[in-house]
Protein backbone atom coordinates (compact mmCIF):
# COMPACT_ATOMS: atom_id res chain seq x y z
CA UNK A 1 0.00 0.00 0.00
CA UNK A 2 0.90 3.56 -0.83
CA UNK A 3 1.78 5.45 1.87
CA UNK A 4 0.62 8.99 0.43
CA UNK A 5 1.05 12.42 1.12
CA UNK A 6 0.84 15.98 -1.08
CA UNK A 7 3.45 16.43 -3.60
CA UNK A 8 5.76 19.49 -2.99
CA UNK A 9 3.56 19.50 0.40
CA UNK A 10 4.85 18.69 3.95
CA UNK A 11 8.54 17.86 3.15
CA UNK A 12 11.73 18.02 5.30
CA UNK A 13 14.23 20.27 3.25
CA UNK A 14 17.95 20.64 4.79
CA UNK A 15 18.47 23.99 6.96
CA UNK A 16 19.67 26.16 4.06
CA UNK A 17 16.77 28.28 2.55
CA UNK A 18 17.17 30.23 -0.69
CA UNK A 19 13.60 31.68 -0.92
CA UNK A 20 12.81 32.69 -4.56
CA UNK A 21 10.29 35.28 -4.59
CA UNK A 22 9.04 35.22 -8.23
CA UNK A 23 7.16 38.15 -8.04
CA UNK A 24 9.72 40.88 -6.33
CA UNK A 25 13.36 41.14 -6.31
CA UNK A 26 15.91 40.06 -2.70
CA UNK A 27 19.40 40.87 -1.99
CA UNK A 28 22.31 38.92 -0.44
CA UNK A 29 25.05 39.95 1.53
CA UNK A 30 29.16 39.84 0.40
CA UNK A 31 30.35 36.76 1.11
CA UNK A 32 33.87 36.15 2.77
CA UNK A 33 34.81 33.48 1.01
CA UNK A 34 37.61 35.08 -1.44
CA UNK A 35 37.26 38.12 -4.59
CA UNK A 36 33.85 37.94 -5.82
CA UNK A 37 35.59 36.32 -9.41
CA UNK A 38 37.21 33.81 -7.53
CA UNK A 39 35.94 30.29 -8.63
CA UNK A 40 36.28 27.64 -5.61
CA UNK A 41 38.88 24.91 -6.80
CA UNK A 42 37.77 21.14 -6.17
CA UNK A 43 40.55 20.79 -3.74
CA UNK A 44 39.09 23.26 -1.25
CA UNK A 45 34.89 23.12 -1.66
CA UNK A 46 33.50 25.38 0.08
CA UNK A 47 30.56 25.15 3.32
CA UNK A 48 27.51 23.41 2.07
CA UNK A 49 24.87 26.20 1.23
CA UNK A 50 21.02 25.62 1.61
CA UNK A 51 18.81 26.42 -0.82
CA UNK A 52 14.65 26.72 -0.78
CA UNK A 53 12.56 27.54 -4.08
CA UNK A 54 9.08 28.58 -2.63
CA UNK A 55 6.58 28.27 -5.78
CA UNK A 56 3.92 27.37 -7.36
CA UNK A 57 3.09 26.08 -10.55
CA UNK A 58 5.28 29.02 -12.84
CA UNK A 59 7.97 28.14 -10.38
CA UNK A 60 7.23 24.96 -10.80
CA UNK A 61 8.30 24.92 -14.70
CA UNK A 62 11.22 26.77 -14.21
CA UNK A 63 12.49 23.99 -11.70
CA UNK A 64 11.55 21.59 -14.42
CA UNK A 65 13.15 23.77 -17.27
CA UNK A 66 16.86 21.89 -15.34
CA UNK A 67 17.36 23.50 -12.14
CA UNK A 68 18.40 20.54 -9.78
CA UNK A 69 20.30 19.06 -13.03
CA UNK A 70 22.52 22.13 -13.39
CA UNK A 71 23.00 22.52 -9.59
CA UNK A 72 24.32 18.75 -9.54
CA UNK A 73 26.43 19.84 -12.47
CA UNK A 74 28.35 22.92 -10.86
CA UNK A 75 29.03 21.43 -7.74
CA UNK A 76 30.43 17.97 -9.38
CA UNK A 77 32.61 20.68 -11.93
CA UNK A 78 33.54 23.46 -9.02
CA UNK A 79 33.49 21.46 -6.14
CA UNK A 80 30.69 23.28 -4.07
CA UNK A 81 27.69 21.79 -1.91
CA UNK A 82 25.06 24.04 -2.94
CA UNK A 83 21.74 21.78 -2.10
CA UNK A 84 18.69 23.13 -3.54
CA UNK A 85 14.90 21.88 -2.78
CA UNK A 86 11.57 23.11 -4.20
CA UNK A 87 8.38 23.45 -1.81
CA UNK A 88 4.70 24.68 -2.56
CA UNK A 89 3.90 27.45 -0.64
CA UNK A 90 1.12 27.94 1.42
CA UNK A 91 -0.51 24.81 0.01
CA UNK A 92 -3.68 24.71 -1.04
CA UNK A 93 -4.95 23.42 2.32
CA UNK A 94 -5.32 24.93 5.06
CA UNK A 95 -4.00 27.97 4.25
CA UNK A 96 -4.94 28.39 0.71
CA UNK A 97 -3.46 28.53 -3.26
CA UNK A 98 -2.63 32.22 -2.72
CA UNK A 99 0.71 33.65 -2.37
CA UNK A 100 0.65 37.18 -3.98
CA UNK A 101 2.00 40.38 -1.62
CA UNK A 102 -0.57 39.73 1.12
CA UNK A 103 -0.15 36.31 1.60
CA UNK A 104 3.67 36.65 2.09
CA UNK A 105 2.87 39.73 4.51
CA UNK A 106 0.01 37.84 6.49
CA UNK A 107 2.52 34.54 7.34
CA UNK A 108 5.68 36.53 7.70
CA UNK A 109 4.52 39.63 9.30
CA UNK A 110 1.29 39.48 11.02
CA UNK A 111 1.71 36.21 12.17
CA UNK A 112 5.18 35.93 12.58
CA UNK A 113 6.73 33.94 15.54
CA UNK A 114 8.13 30.16 15.71
CA UNK A 115 5.00 28.30 15.17
CA UNK A 116 3.62 27.92 11.81
CA UNK A 117 0.58 29.94 10.17
CA UNK A 118 -2.04 27.23 9.11
CA UNK A 119 0.79 25.00 8.86
CA UNK A 120 3.17 27.36 6.70
CA UNK A 121 6.75 28.04 8.05
CA UNK A 122 7.36 31.65 8.72
CA UNK A 123 10.89 33.39 8.44
CA UNK A 124 11.51 32.40 12.25
CA UNK A 125 11.34 28.53 10.82
CA UNK A 126 12.44 28.93 7.16
CA UNK A 127 15.86 30.69 8.47
CA UNK A 128 16.95 27.99 10.55
CA UNK A 129 16.37 25.86 7.86
CA UNK A 130 18.31 27.50 5.07
CA UNK A 131 20.66 29.61 3.94
CA UNK A 132 19.12 31.73 0.58
CA UNK A 133 15.06 31.72 0.36
CA UNK A 134 14.34 32.43 -3.38
CA UNK A 135 10.40 33.12 -3.22
CA UNK A 136 7.74 34.20 -6.36
CA UNK A 137 4.16 34.93 -7.14
CA UNK A 138 1.61 33.50 -9.40
CA UNK A 139 1.26 35.28 -12.26
CA UNK A 140 -2.24 37.00 -11.10
CA UNK A 141 -0.01 38.85 -9.13
CA UNK A 142 -0.03 41.03 -12.34
CA UNK A 143 -3.95 41.49 -12.47
CA UNK A 144 -3.85 44.62 -10.39
CA UNK A 145 -6.72 47.12 -10.47
CA UNK A 146 -6.81 50.47 -9.84
CA UNK A 147 -5.63 52.12 -6.56
CA UNK A 148 -8.37 54.04 -4.30
CA UNK A 149 -6.19 56.43 -2.26
CA UNK A 150 -7.31 54.10 0.87
CA UNK A 151 -3.61 51.84 0.99
CA UNK A 152 -3.95 49.23 3.53
CA UNK A 153 -1.43 46.85 4.53
CA UNK A 154 -4.15 44.18 5.53
CA UNK A 155 -6.00 44.03 2.33
CA UNK A 156 -5.82 41.48 -0.35
CA UNK A 157 -7.03 43.49 -2.81
CA UNK A 158 -4.60 43.34 -5.58
CA UNK A 159 -3.55 47.33 -6.09
CA UNK A 160 -0.28 49.03 -6.00
CA UNK A 161 -1.19 51.14 -3.22
CA UNK A 162 -1.71 47.47 -1.14
CA UNK A 163 1.54 45.94 -2.87
CA UNK A 164 3.71 48.81 -2.08
CA UNK A 165 2.73 48.39 1.47
CA UNK A 166 3.26 45.17 2.33
CA UNK A 167 6.64 44.85 0.50
CA UNK A 168 7.96 47.44 2.45
CA UNK A 169 7.03 45.52 5.60
CA UNK A 170 8.19 42.30 3.94
CA UNK A 171 11.78 44.27 3.50
CA UNK A 172 12.04 44.94 7.22
CA UNK A 173 11.27 41.68 7.86
CA UNK A 174 13.71 39.72 5.89
CA UNK A 175 16.50 42.57 7.43
CA UNK A 176 15.56 40.87 10.41
CA UNK A 177 17.78 37.59 9.24
CA UNK A 178 21.21 39.30 8.12
CA UNK A 179 22.41 35.90 7.65
CA UNK A 180 19.74 34.33 5.18
CA UNK A 181 20.06 35.95 1.35
CA UNK A 182 16.59 36.33 -0.44
CA UNK A 183 16.10 35.93 -4.03
CA UNK A 184 12.70 37.58 -5.34
CA UNK A 185 11.35 36.69 -8.67
CA UNK A 186 10.13 40.30 -10.23
CA UNK A 187 5.98 39.67 -11.18
CA UNK A 188 5.56 37.17 -13.52
CA UNK A 189 3.39 38.20 -16.27
CA UNK A 190 0.08 37.93 -18.12
CA UNK A 191 -0.37 37.22 -21.78
CA UNK A 192 -1.98 39.87 -23.36
CA UNK A 193 -5.37 37.69 -23.61
CA UNK A 194 -5.68 37.14 -20.08
CA UNK A 195 -5.41 40.68 -18.87
CA UNK A 196 -6.04 44.51 -20.53
CA UNK A 197 -3.60 47.18 -21.36
CA UNK A 198 -4.30 49.39 -18.13
CA UNK A 199 -3.87 46.07 -15.95
CA UNK A 200 -0.52 45.18 -17.62
CA UNK A 201 0.23 48.89 -17.33
CA UNK A 202 -0.02 48.87 -13.30
CA UNK A 203 2.31 45.32 -13.59
CA UNK A 204 4.75 46.77 -15.12
CA UNK A 205 5.09 49.75 -13.05
CA UNK A 206 4.69 47.71 -9.97
CA UNK A 207 7.89 46.11 -11.40
CA UNK A 208 10.06 49.05 -11.62
CA UNK A 209 9.01 49.84 -8.65
CA UNK A 210 10.41 47.09 -6.92
CA UNK A 211 13.87 47.28 -9.10
CA UNK A 212 14.03 51.16 -8.71
CA UNK A 213 13.07 51.67 -5.53
CA UNK A 214 12.06 48.76 -3.64
CA UNK A 215 15.55 46.86 -3.64
CA UNK A 216 18.67 48.27 -2.58
CA UNK A 217 22.37 47.60 -3.11
CA UNK A 218 24.73 46.34 -0.02
CA UNK A 219 21.49 44.15 2.26
CA UNK A 220 20.57 40.94 2.02
CA UNK A 221 18.08 41.19 -0.43
CA UNK A 222 18.16 40.35 -4.30
CA UNK A 223 16.31 40.18 -7.58
CA UNK A 224 15.73 37.85 -10.19
CA UNK A 225 14.08 39.85 -13.34
CA UNK A 226 11.68 37.25 -14.44
CA UNK A 227 9.28 39.50 -15.88
CA UNK A 228 12.05 41.02 -17.83
CA UNK A 229 12.89 37.88 -19.59
CA UNK A 230 9.22 36.73 -20.33
CA UNK A 231 8.07 40.34 -21.38
CA UNK A 232 11.43 41.64 -23.00
CA UNK A 233 10.80 44.62 -22.17
CA UNK A 234 7.24 44.74 -23.11
CA UNK A 235 3.62 44.70 -20.79
CA UNK A 236 2.59 40.81 -21.59
CA UNK A 237 3.87 37.54 -21.68
CA UNK A 238 5.72 37.11 -25.08
CA UNK A 239 3.20 34.41 -27.16
CA UNK A 240 6.25 32.85 -28.06
CA UNK A 241 7.48 31.77 -24.11
CA UNK A 242 3.45 31.15 -23.39
CA UNK A 243 2.04 27.80 -23.28
CA UNK A 244 -1.32 28.48 -24.27
CA UNK A 245 -1.98 30.63 -21.11
CA UNK A 246 0.40 32.54 -18.76
CA UNK A 247 2.56 30.00 -17.52
CA UNK A 248 5.46 29.35 -19.38
CA UNK A 249 5.79 26.63 -21.73
CA UNK A 250 8.80 24.11 -21.49
CA UNK A 251 10.96 25.67 -24.49
CA UNK A 252 11.39 29.36 -22.26
CA UNK A 253 12.04 27.41 -18.95
CA UNK A 254 14.77 25.44 -19.81
CA UNK A 255 16.04 28.73 -20.98
CA UNK A 256 15.39 30.48 -18.35
CA UNK A 257 16.12 27.56 -15.54
CA UNK A 258 20.23 28.02 -15.63
CA UNK A 259 19.78 31.90 -15.81
CA UNK A 260 17.87 31.15 -12.62
CA UNK A 261 20.27 28.80 -11.24
CA UNK A 262 23.48 31.14 -11.79
CA UNK A 263 21.79 34.23 -10.36
CA UNK A 264 21.80 32.04 -6.98
CA UNK A 265 25.13 31.16 -7.38
CA UNK A 266 25.78 34.59 -7.85
CA UNK A 267 24.04 35.76 -4.67
CA UNK A 268 25.84 32.84 -2.74
CA UNK A 269 29.40 33.95 -4.03
CA UNK A 270 29.01 37.31 -3.28
CA UNK A 271 27.91 38.57 -6.63
CA UNK A 272 24.39 39.79 -5.99
CA UNK A 273 24.92 43.60 -6.36
CA UNK A 274 27.23 43.26 -9.76
CA UNK A 275 25.81 40.74 -11.02
CA UNK A 276 22.90 40.54 -13.98
CA UNK A 277 19.77 40.41 -12.39
CA UNK A 278 18.93 38.35 -15.51
CA UNK A 279 21.32 35.76 -14.35
CA UNK A 280 23.17 36.00 -17.63
CA UNK A 281 22.67 36.69 -21.12
CA UNK A 282 18.65 35.71 -22.44
CA UNK A 283 19.85 32.71 -25.22
CA UNK A 284 23.18 32.17 -23.70
CA UNK A 285 23.65 30.11 -21.74
CA UNK A 286 25.61 30.64 -18.06
CA UNK A 287 29.42 29.18 -18.50
CA UNK A 288 29.19 25.81 -16.89
CA UNK A 289 31.58 22.55 -17.61
CA UNK A 290 29.01 20.13 -19.29
CA UNK A 291 27.66 18.08 -16.39
CA UNK A 292 29.08 14.08 -16.62
CA UNK A 293 26.57 11.37 -17.30
CA UNK A 294 26.17 10.98 -13.89
CA UNK A 295 27.23 13.72 -11.51
CA UNK A 296 27.81 13.22 -8.02
CA UNK A 297 28.99 15.80 -5.46
CA UNK A 298 32.90 16.25 -5.07
CA UNK A 299 32.00 15.95 -1.05
CA UNK A 300 29.58 14.58 0.94
CA UNK A 301 27.52 16.85 3.07
CA UNK A 302 29.24 17.26 5.92
CA UNK A 303 26.28 16.59 7.91
CA UNK A 304 23.33 14.16 7.44
CA UNK A 305 19.54 15.95 6.26
CA UNK A 306 17.54 16.45 9.09
CA UNK A 307 15.07 13.56 10.23
CA UNK A 308 11.80 13.15 8.46
CA UNK A 309 8.88 10.84 8.86
CA UNK A 310 10.28 8.18 6.40
CA UNK A 311 14.00 8.60 8.18
CA UNK A 312 13.66 9.44 11.94
CA UNK A 313 16.17 10.35 14.24
CA UNK A 314 18.50 7.79 15.65
CA UNK A 315 17.39 5.59 12.60
CA UNK A 316 20.84 5.06 10.89
CA UNK A 317 20.26 1.22 9.67
CA UNK A 318 21.32 -0.33 6.42
CA UNK A 319 19.26 1.34 3.37
CA UNK A 320 18.52 -0.17 0.16
CA UNK A 321 20.87 1.45 -2.47
CA UNK A 322 18.76 3.88 -4.33
CA UNK A 323 17.80 2.67 -7.88
CA UNK A 324 19.27 4.69 -10.83
CA UNK A 325 17.01 7.90 -12.23
CA UNK A 326 14.36 6.72 -14.68
CA UNK A 327 15.37 7.24 -18.18
CA UNK A 328 12.37 8.13 -20.52
CA UNK A 329 11.79 8.62 -24.27
CA UNK A 330 9.76 10.85 -26.04
CA UNK A 331 5.72 9.87 -27.01
CA UNK A 332 5.54 7.86 -30.39
CA UNK A 333 3.41 11.16 -31.63
CA UNK A 334 2.75 14.42 -30.62
CA UNK A 335 0.38 16.10 -32.63
CA UNK A 336 -0.90 19.99 -31.80
CA UNK A 337 0.51 19.61 -28.51
CA UNK A 338 -1.13 16.31 -27.70
CA UNK A 339 -0.49 12.55 -27.38
CA UNK A 340 -3.26 10.72 -27.39
CA UNK A 341 -2.29 7.68 -24.73
CA UNK A 342 -4.97 5.35 -25.76
CA UNK A 343 -8.21 6.05 -28.11
CA UNK A 344 -9.64 2.39 -27.94
CA UNK A 345 -9.45 2.27 -31.88
CA UNK A 346 -7.02 0.25 -32.26
CA UNK A 347 -8.84 -3.12 -30.60
CA UNK A 348 -5.00 -5.95 -32.28
CA UNK A 349 -3.09 -3.46 -29.59
CA UNK A 350 -5.14 -3.84 -26.74
CA UNK A 351 -3.23 -6.96 -25.38
CA UNK A 352 0.04 -5.09 -25.43
CA UNK A 353 -1.12 -2.13 -24.06
CA UNK A 354 -3.13 -2.99 -21.17
CA UNK A 355 -3.46 -6.09 -18.56
CA UNK A 356 -5.68 -8.86 -18.97
CA UNK A 357 -7.91 -7.14 -16.51
CA UNK A 358 -9.17 -4.71 -19.41
CA UNK A 359 -10.31 -5.35 -22.83
CA UNK A 360 -11.80 -3.35 -26.01
CA UNK A 361 -15.65 -2.98 -26.21
CA UNK A 362 -18.08 -1.47 -28.52
CA UNK A 363 -20.20 1.17 -27.04
CA UNK A 364 -22.82 3.24 -29.01
CA UNK A 365 -20.79 1.78 -32.25
CA UNK A 366 -17.89 3.50 -31.02
CA UNK A 367 -14.68 0.85 -30.00
CA UNK A 368 -14.16 1.72 -25.66
CA UNK A 369 -11.75 0.54 -23.18
CA UNK A 370 -13.63 -1.86 -20.31
CA UNK A 371 -11.86 -1.91 -16.85
CA UNK A 372 -13.41 -5.45 -15.65
CA UNK A 373 -12.17 -4.86 -11.85
CA UNK A 374 -13.18 -8.35 -10.62
CA UNK A 375 -10.12 -9.30 -12.87
CA UNK A 376 -7.43 -7.34 -11.54
CA UNK A 377 -5.28 -7.49 -8.77
CA UNK A 378 -6.27 -7.10 -5.36
CA UNK A 379 -4.98 -5.31 -2.43
CA UNK A 380 -5.31 -4.82 1.41
CA UNK A 381 -5.49 -1.31 2.39
CA UNK A 382 -5.45 -1.75 5.89
CA UNK A 383 -8.35 0.94 6.88
CA UNK A 384 -9.90 1.19 3.74
CA UNK A 385 -10.32 -1.97 3.20
CA UNK A 386 -9.47 -4.63 0.17
CA UNK A 387 -8.80 -2.82 -3.57
CA UNK A 388 -9.42 -3.44 -6.98
CA UNK A 389 -6.54 -3.14 -9.73
CA UNK A 390 -6.32 -2.32 -13.52
CA UNK A 391 -3.59 -1.34 -14.93
CA UNK A 392 -2.03 -0.58 -18.45
CA UNK A 393 1.31 -2.87 -19.06
CA UNK A 394 4.51 -1.03 -17.90
CA UNK A 395 6.50 0.46 -20.92
CA UNK A 396 9.15 -0.87 -22.52
CA UNK A 397 10.97 2.22 -21.63
CA UNK A 398 9.59 4.92 -19.18
CA UNK A 399 7.78 7.58 -21.45
CA UNK A 400 8.79 11.22 -20.93
CA UNK A 401 5.14 13.19 -20.38
CA UNK A 402 7.24 16.18 -18.83
CA UNK A 403 6.07 18.96 -21.68
CA UNK A 404 2.14 17.72 -20.81
CA UNK A 405 0.38 19.65 -18.09
CA UNK A 406 -2.90 17.68 -18.51
CA UNK A 407 -4.31 14.95 -19.11
CA UNK A 408 -8.14 13.99 -20.39
CA UNK A 409 -10.04 11.05 -20.46
CA UNK A 410 -13.81 9.89 -21.01
CA UNK A 411 -15.62 7.99 -17.91
CA UNK A 412 -19.08 6.28 -18.62
CA UNK A 413 -20.07 3.89 -15.45
CA UNK A 414 -22.74 2.06 -14.06
CA UNK A 415 -22.78 3.51 -10.25
CA UNK A 416 -21.61 6.32 -8.56
CA UNK A 417 -18.00 5.31 -7.21
CA UNK A 418 -14.41 6.85 -6.01
CA UNK A 419 -11.68 5.78 -9.10
CA UNK A 420 -8.60 6.37 -8.28
CA UNK A 421 -5.93 7.17 -11.51
CA UNK A 422 -2.38 6.43 -10.67
CA UNK A 423 0.38 7.86 -12.55
CA UNK A 424 3.17 5.38 -11.59
CA UNK A 425 6.83 5.75 -12.29
CA UNK A 426 9.26 2.83 -12.43
CA UNK A 427 12.91 2.75 -12.35
CA UNK A 428 12.67 -0.73 -14.31
CA UNK A 429 10.09 -0.68 -16.12
CA UNK A 430 10.96 -4.46 -16.79
CA UNK A 431 11.99 -5.21 -13.60
CA UNK A 432 9.90 -6.47 -10.76
CA UNK A 433 6.60 -5.28 -9.41
CA UNK A 434 7.70 -4.89 -6.22
CA UNK A 435 10.58 -2.89 -6.85
CA UNK A 436 10.89 0.68 -5.25
CA UNK A 437 8.76 3.38 -7.20
CA UNK A 438 6.58 5.73 -7.02
CA UNK A 439 2.87 7.08 -8.19
CA UNK A 440 0.97 10.79 -8.08
CA UNK A 441 -3.03 10.44 -7.61
CA UNK A 442 -5.89 11.53 -9.42
CA UNK A 443 -9.37 11.32 -7.36
CA UNK A 444 -12.19 10.97 -9.62
CA UNK A 445 -15.70 10.42 -8.64
CA UNK A 446 -17.86 9.53 -11.67
CA UNK A 447 -21.97 9.16 -11.48
CA UNK A 448 -23.78 6.35 -13.45
CA UNK A 449 -25.16 7.35 -16.61
CA UNK A 450 -23.79 9.01 -19.55
CA UNK A 451 -20.00 9.68 -20.41
CA UNK A 452 -18.37 12.22 -18.86
CA UNK A 453 -14.95 14.09 -19.00
CA UNK A 454 -12.58 14.20 -16.29
CA UNK A 455 -9.48 16.66 -17.23
CA UNK A 456 -6.43 16.59 -14.60
CA UNK A 457 -3.85 18.61 -13.98
CA UNK A 458 -0.78 17.12 -13.72
CA UNK A 459 0.73 19.57 -11.48
CA UNK A 460 -1.55 19.32 -8.51
CA UNK A 461 -1.44 15.37 -7.91
CA UNK A 462 -0.90 13.80 -4.64
CA UNK A 463 2.07 11.68 -4.19
CA UNK A 464 2.54 7.82 -2.97
CA UNK A 465 5.60 6.39 -2.01
CA UNK A 466 6.57 2.66 -2.38
CA UNK A 467 9.46 2.76 -1.10
CA UNK A 468 11.13 6.30 -1.09
CA UNK A 469 14.55 5.41 -2.82
CA UNK A 470 13.39 5.76 -6.46
CA UNK A 471 11.50 8.86 -5.84
CA UNK A 472 14.93 10.30 -4.47
CA UNK A 473 17.04 8.74 -7.08
CA UNK A 474 14.27 10.66 -9.94
CA UNK A 475 14.99 13.86 -8.08
CA UNK A 476 12.04 14.23 -6.06
CA UNK A 477 9.82 15.45 -8.67
CA UNK A 478 6.38 17.15 -7.80
CA UNK A 479 4.09 16.06 -10.62
CA UNK A 480 4.47 12.90 -12.59
CA UNK A 481 7.69 13.02 -15.44
CA UNK A 482 8.63 9.60 -16.72
CA UNK A 483 5.49 7.37 -17.07
CA UNK A 484 5.77 3.45 -16.71
CA UNK A 485 1.87 3.22 -16.31
CA UNK A 486 -1.82 3.87 -15.73
CA UNK A 487 -3.43 2.56 -12.60
CA UNK A 488 -7.22 2.60 -11.64
CA UNK A 489 -7.87 1.71 -8.38
CA UNK A 490 -11.46 1.36 -6.30
CA UNK A 491 -12.73 -0.86 -3.50
CA UNK A 492 -13.39 -4.18 -3.99
CA UNK A 493 -17.28 -3.73 -3.50
CA UNK A 494 -17.12 -2.25 -6.97
CA UNK A 495 -15.20 -4.57 -8.52
CA UNK A 496 -18.61 -5.56 -10.54
CA UNK A 497 -19.08 -1.79 -11.66
CA UNK A 498 -19.13 -1.29 -15.91
CA UNK A 499 -16.98 1.11 -15.83
CA UNK A 500 -15.67 1.95 -19.69
CA UNK A 501 -12.75 4.57 -20.80
CA UNK A 502 -12.20 6.51 -23.94
CA UNK A 503 -9.78 8.91 -25.36
CA UNK A 504 -7.16 9.02 -22.60
CA UNK A 505 -5.20 12.11 -24.21
CA UNK A 506 -2.42 13.96 -22.64
CA UNK A 507 -2.16 17.61 -23.31
CA UNK A 508 0.14 20.29 -23.47
CA UNK A 509 -2.15 23.19 -22.96
CA UNK A 510 -6.04 22.73 -21.85
CA UNK A 511 -8.06 23.30 -24.85
CA UNK A 512 -11.07 25.63 -24.91
CA UNK A 513 -12.96 22.26 -25.14
CA UNK A 514 -11.91 21.50 -21.99
CA UNK A 515 -12.27 24.01 -19.54
CA UNK A 516 -14.71 23.55 -16.94
CA UNK A 517 -13.72 19.93 -16.73
CA UNK A 518 -10.55 19.76 -14.75
CA UNK A 519 -10.79 17.52 -11.35
CA UNK A 520 -10.21 19.17 -8.56
CA UNK A 521 -6.88 18.09 -6.53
Amino acid sequence: MYATLTAAHGRTWPAVLVTLLLASGCGAQESDQGTPDAAPTPTAPRQSVRIVLLHHSTGECVWNGGVPAWFEAYNAARGTRYAIAEQAFPKESPYGWENYPYDYWNIWVRNAGNRPYKQEPTLEILSKQYDVIVLKHCFPVSAIDADTGQADVASSDKRLENYRLQYAALKKKMHEFPKVKFIVWTPAALVAGETDAEQAGRAKQFAEWVRSAWDEKGDNIFLWDFRALETEGGLYLKPAHAAGDSHPNEEFSRKVAPLLAQRIVDVIEGRGDTGSPLGGTPGQAPALPAPPVAPTPATPPSSPPPPTAESPAGDTGDQPPAPAATEAVKPPADADGAWVFDDAETPEAAKQRWTAAAEYVADGGANVIALRFAKGREEDWGEYGPQRIVESRPAAKNVDIAPYRYMALHVKTDRAMELLLKFVTRPDPAGPADQSQFAFTAYLHPEAGSWKTYTVDLTKLELGLDGDAAYAAAGKPARPMHLTMLTFVTNKKHEAAKVLLDDITFYRALPDALQGTVVQP
